[in-house]
């Protein structure tokens, strides 16, 4: 299940590299331009429910797994830096998994194959604060909670594609 569960976020990366044309050559991902409204609303209602999501990452009830947050990442010099800010240029969105979490403070594994950023692989461990979180998600007896930003990235493509999403995983877009 974990496989398929990375399969399905690599499949909904978002990325917000300012005007880039690249993710023509990979269909996996999706360009939202910088201070998207639908974006900004799917972000704020996920901090909006985040303290919820962390109270069961700290005590996962019966039938959940598969507990995954998605951060932004920006290259910087040789290492990589956080940010939620949806203005930012060249931030590229990707989950993580494996949390561990003390207090504020977080580390996880990178799940996706970064495609912009350049200082970070997939299977790393990344360290990072709770403000720093974009999204979150987790599976409850086969079917997705949370992961709001998938939302603007399925209400922007094909119909069948939203319905798929919503049969299978149980994603509700409002």
């Amino acid at each position: 299940m974990l496989r398929s569960v990375i399969s399905l976020l690599s499949m909904l990366v978002l990325s917000i590299p300012a005007e880039r044309a690249l993710a023509q050559d990979n269909p996996n991902i999706q360009l939202i331009k910088p201070g998207d409204p639908a974006m900004a609303k799917a972000h704020e209602k996920s901090i909006g429910e985040l303290d919820g999501f962390l109270e069961k990452l700290q005590n996962p009830p019966a039938g959940t797994e598969n507990y995954s947050l998605k951060l932004g990442f920006k290259d910087k010099d040789k290492s990589v830096v956080l940010t939620t800010d949806q203005m930012a240029p060249d931030v590229e969105f990707m989950w993580v998994y494996q949390i561990e979490a003390s207090g504020d403070r977080f580390t996880g594994l990178l799940g996706d194959r970064p495609e912009y950023i350049h200082n970070i692989k997939q299977g790393d461990r990344v360290a990072f604060e709770k403000a720093d979180i974009f999204d979150w998600l987790y599976v409850e007896n086969g079917k997705i909670k949370g992961n709001y930003t998938a939302c603007p990235l399925l209400l922007s493509g094909p119909k069948e594609q939203l319905e798929q999403y919503r049969e299978v995983y149980g994603i509700v877009c409002d």
